[in-house]
């Protein structure tokens, strides 16, 4: 803001000699307020006051006199009185008595009435002062007639009647000093400061309530309105400037605020305001331990429930960390030679900008690994969104990711929408289950990728984004591209760099323990309690029986296995802390006893099974798809399904 703006605004007013002396005076007041003199006086000034008001808010006054009276009557601006004070008066006699010429007095003019006490202090020293009064412009001359009948020598008088005396021969003394017209500046400048302040004060509140969505109002201690925001205005039916300064329980009965105002409490209710249902809340302003007025906001219900599913459905983000992400490549725990390489590929990833493609089975961490990539890159302090394409219909996915225009569609919401492609624009957009997106979106996704720009639903003006792509499936997306699934071009664009995420029978024993333990640990912090000494020998005992176990679920899998041991702890152990394992057993069937005989040839056809069971559910039950990743012929898959008792599942899948 320019520093001369800064400055309060006072506006002296005054013609004849007062004006010059009120000019002359300011000077000294240049680096502390911007003042603007007006030579007006009585309607005339009151005229030019407001009509200067109107284009550049004035904080005070200082006027003079008759018309200075006139001027504070009426306009709604702090006012400071130039006033004639005991030792000025005395000067100005004196001066004047100097004036007069032998054998004449000296004359007193005042605005209104004479003075009694300037008559008693005459009547005990003998000083000679005859007084006279008058009572506005059109008084002035006939008082200076006056003061020629009375042969009057010499005058002390306001600026119009010593000019007007002047004219007729009357030698005349101003009756304001220049002491006098400095004391009104720097009270005017005391109150010029407060009120600009306050006019600051205001004006940053306008421009903070302008910006809500919410209707707000001010009210003073009088329920009288100093601030609202458009959106209130809107609800009350008239433009702003139409209800400052008018009484809120007035305008709008079903919001009065003298309960408010009175018990200086906050309260909550709903309201029909405008054939509109508005959740309101009002509340006390206290400054300075002083009740000044009382806030109220109206809400509309619909926006309530919009903002709190907005917040539930991002409240893994708010707890995240850099970029609205939970986890760091570091978080993805384990010791075994796949984990650690995952680790340094997905380093790597980070410093590029490329798309990335991450391969792997359900629940092994794939978006862990994407948010992971986010953190650890140029882009970490930018939106990090995911969408599970999976997880929504072919149009709603469409909307969803690209947005849409207003009008684009029956019920398209007011505004448009703003798609995930556009929101993660200099950030990163993981599309999870990228394999089940049907090929009509993945044409416009492979727009995105190559031409950098995205086109709303409905429009026809396509918007630049700068996005990082981090896809990721179960599927075997090069076998679904042979098949005519997924399109061939689009999937070279996302895997520029890959990834695989391991499987948890792929790890080792001690990575399936750091596993648990951490599990553990976040669900204990989750639940606010202390782990009992038995968990962690409980813990040790199920994986100890688990060892070998497949792991179907992955880490989802061992979370649940988690969950179920803090439900039933209790009741694995006696009273002296001895694990009884049929009750262990029992809660966890799929723990094989280890102590348990097992033949190899056993072992083996469950191991060839579960194999074989992994790779048809994988791909749909497709037996020669099958065949091709097994490495085998059709009539070696028959035969070995039939072997284990899989030829009518095999078939049936």
């Amino acid at each position: 803001m320019n520093e001369t703006f800064a400055l309060p605004h006072i506006v002296t007013v005054g013609r004849h000699r007062i004006a010059r002396v009120l000019e002359r005076a300011a000077e000294g007041f240049e680096s502390q307020a911007r003042i603007t003199h007006l030579s007006a006086s009585f309607d005339a000034a009151v005229d030019a006051v407001l009509a200067l008001h109107a284009r550049t808010p004035i904080d005070a006054l200082v006027v003079a006199g008759a018309s200075g009276a006139w001027i504070r009557g009426r306009v709604d601006i702090p006012v400071a009185m130039i006033e004639v004070r005991g030792f000025d008066l005395l000067g100005a006699l004196a001066r004047a008595r100097a004036l007069s010429p032998p054998n004449t007095q000296v004359a007193l003019v005042t605005f209104g009435a004479v003075s009694e006490q300037v008559a008693q202090f005459d009547v005990q020293f003998g000083a000679g002062i005859v007084q006279f009064s008058y009572h506005g412009s059109d008084d002035a001359a006939a008082c200076v007639h006056a003061l020629q009948a009375a042969g009057i020598g010499a005058v002390v008088a306001p600026g119009l009647v010593a000019d007007l005396a002047e004219e007729v021969g009357i030698a005349s003394v101003l009756l304001y000093s220049d002491v006098a017209v400095k004391q009104a500046l720097n009270e005017a400048l005391l109150v010029a400061r407060q009120r600009l302040a306050e006019r600051t004060r205001h004006q940053r509140l306008e421009t903070i309530l302008s910006q809500l969505q919410d209707g707000v109002v001010a009210v003073d201690c009088q329920q009288r309105i100093q601030a609202l925001n458009p959106a209130m205005a809107a609800l009350l039916g008239a433009p702003a400037a139409q209800w400052h300064g008018r009484a809120l329980g007035v305008v709008a009965p079903q919001l009065d605020m003298a309960r408010t105002l009175q018990y200086q409490e906050s309260s909550e209710d709903v309201v029909q305001l405008a054939t509109r249902t508005q959740v309101v809340r009002r509340a006390p302003m206290v400054e300075n331990g002083q009740l000044t007025g009382a806030l109220l906001v109206c809400r509309d219900p619909h926006t309530i429930h919009s903002a709190d599913r907005h917040l539930r459905a991002n409240q893994r983000q708010r707890q995240g960390g850099v970029g609205g992400v939970r986890w760091r490549i570091d978080d993805f725990l384990g010791d075994s030679p796949a984990v650690q390489r995952l680790r340094t590929l997905a380093l790597q990833c980070a410093v590029s900008d490329a798309t990335v493609l991450i391969l792997g089975e359900s629940g092994t961490g794939k978006e862990l690994v994407a948010q992971g990539i986010h953190r650890a890159s140029r882009r970490a302090l930018q939106p990090f969104l995911a969408v599970n394409c999976a997880a929504l219909g072919e149009s709603l996915l469409e909307s969803e990711l690209f947005g849409y225009e207003e009008g684009a569609f029956t019920g398209a919401r007011r505004g448009g929408k703003t798609g995930l492609v556009e929101a993660a624009h200099t950030g990163t957009l993981f599309l999870d289950e990228i394999g089940d997106m049907p090929l009509a979106l993945q044409s416009r996704l492979l727009r995105v990728l190559q031409e950098r720009e995205v086109l709303r639903i409905g429009s026809t003006t396509p918007v630049p984004v700068d996005v990082r792509v981090i896809a990721a499936t179960h599927a075997d997306l090069a076998a679904q591209v042979d098949q005519g699934l997924f399109r061939r071009d689009l999937y070279y664009r996302l895997a520029v760099l890959r990834l695989s995420t391991p499987a948890l029978r792929e790890r080792s024993c001690s990575d399936v323990a750091q596993l648990a333990q951490a599990l553990l640990q976040r669900r204990l912090k989750a639940l606010a309690i202390e782990a009992p000494a038995v968990l962690q020998t409980l813990l040790t005992t199920v994986l100890q029986r688990a060892h070998g176990h497949c792991w179907r679920g992955n880490v989802r899998e061992l979370e649940n296995w988690v969950e179920r041991l803090l439900a039933c702890h209790a009741s694995l152990c006696d009273a002296q802390g001895t694990v009884d394992a049929a009750r262990l057993q029992e809660i966890f069937p799929e723990c094989a006893d280890p102590l348990a005989p097992r033949h190899l040839k056993d072992t083996r056809r469950q191991a060839e099974q579960q194999r074989l069971r992994e790779v048809l559910e994988s791909v749909g039950g497709d037996q020669r798809q099958a065949c091709e990743i097994l490495g085998i012929s059709r009539a070696t898959l028959w035969r070995r399904m039939k072997a284990n008792r899989m030829a009518v599942d095999g078939a049936a899948a």
